[in-house]
């Protein structure tokens, strides 16, 4: 351990070991052992409410290198990777999640109240379908697109610095498919796929790019375990856009980014919602190591854990619904249901079905949480 990470090292009090090692064994093998905990991520709510403290949103945290940063900026930061870093392990997580958040300038969000119990200031987020930045080839030409990755990296990095001996840090830095419709605009996106496919083609070139310098940037350090790149490809009942489109212009472009993870001996983990199990075998074949991500009333975890569970290893699956509306029994009854299923043989990570957002009580997801504990020391003889 080399004396900036001794200095930077962060203790916390320790409740549970983290082992990254054995994470990343439940992803790359069927090594029979203890099951693993982990999700894309968690609200800042539900960290906040765990820890019984203000937790800032990492969107406030402004990193835009063209700005003059405050000491309130670095405070912040600085927090926030204190307190994601303490929360998973709370946990029982092995490693820290991250978000390299790419600065794409964008139009503004739509705002609705937000329903979430934890949730403060009442007001949700979301993406303005009807609009993007760019919708002409002027628009491409004159966008402001980021360059400085390693800003764009600061958090991760510095989280990395910070984990305690065992863990590491899983980078979130978005995805190909949700860059590109967001920066059109998924209505004018699904429009220009017709209309405009050059342009499509153009705009999906730089935004590849553009994840790939992060990542690149970002692989390069210590303690960085991979990538858990969020792109949501999917809803109730088929993908959002052709299967075909997706296959020819979106998975290998995303294979790029798997490839130059793999390159750097580090996992990679695709979160993507929806009925997208159309191009299952397309992500497979393009070399993801593990799938986040399932809802019951599609595809559950089960189900898919028969069908791929020898090829790639599947994260999560206790359906979100349950976890906000029901009991506390019929958590852990579930919970128990997937780890019969899919814990016995590796290749599984127990988890939500999405993330652990701010509508989930916290007493419930810590009882998923304990029953999986329960059941790794039944079968195992040990927790986790």
């Amino acid at each position: 351990m080399n004396l900036t990470r001794s200095l930077l090292k962060l203790n916390f009090p320790r409740l549970y070991k983290p082992d990254f090692e054995r994470f990343r064994r439940a992803i790359l093998t069927r090594e029979i052992g203890p099951v693993p905990f982990g999700e894309l991520f968690a609200d800042v709510e539900t960290v906040g409410a765990v820890l019984k403290e203000r937790v800032i949103d990492y969107n406030q945290i402004s990193l835009n290198p063209s700005q003059k940063l405050s000491l309130g900026v670095y405070w912040d930061g600085y927090r926030f990777i204190r307190q994601t870093i303490q929360f998973c392990l709370n946990a029982g997580w092995d490693y820290a999640f991250s978000f390299s958040i790419i600065p794409f300038p964008n139009k503004p969000a739509k705002v609705s109240e937000n329903t979430a119990q934890l949730a403060k200031d009442r007001k949700r987020l979301w993406l303005n379908d009807n609009e993007g930045p760019i919708q002409t080839w002027q628009d491409f030409e004159t966008y402001a697109w980021p360059t400085d990755f390693h800003a764009i990296n600061t958090i991760s990095r510095v989280m990395a610095l910070r984990v305690p001996d065992g863990m590491q840090v899983m980078v979130i830095p978005g995805g190909v498919f949700e860059w590109t419709s967001q920066l059109m605009g998924l209505v004018n996106f699904s429009y220009a796929l017709a209309d405009q496919p050059d342009l499509v083609d153009a705009i999906i070139e730089k935004v590849t790019i553009t994840i790939r310098g992060v990542v690149e940037d970002i692989l390069q350090e210590p303690n960085i375990g991979g990538i858990f790149m969020g792109d949501d490809l999917g809803y109730f009942s088929g993908t959002i856009i052709s299967p075909t489109v997706l296959q020819k212009k979106f998975i290998p472009n995303t294979k790029k980014i798997i490839d130059l993870t793999h390159q750097a001996e580090k996992i990679f983990i695709l979160h993507t919602c929806g009925n997208m199990f159309s191009v299952m075998d397309d992500l497979i074949a393009a070399g993801i190591d593990g799938k986040h991500s399932f809802e019951d009333k599609i595809l559950s975890v089960e189900s898919a854990y028969e069908k791929w569970g020898e090829k790639i290893a599947l994260v999560g699956g206790v359906d979100v619904n349950l976890l906000t509306s029901g009991i506390e029994d019929q958590v852990r009854k579930r919970t128990h249901q997937i780890l019969d299923a899919c814990g016995t043989h590796g290749h599984y990570v127990l988890g939500t079905g999405n993330s652990v957002a701010n509508y989930i009580p916290v007493e419930n997801y810590f009882a998923m949480l304990n029953e999986g504990q329960k059941w790794n020391q039944e079968h195992f003889g040990t927790k986790g």
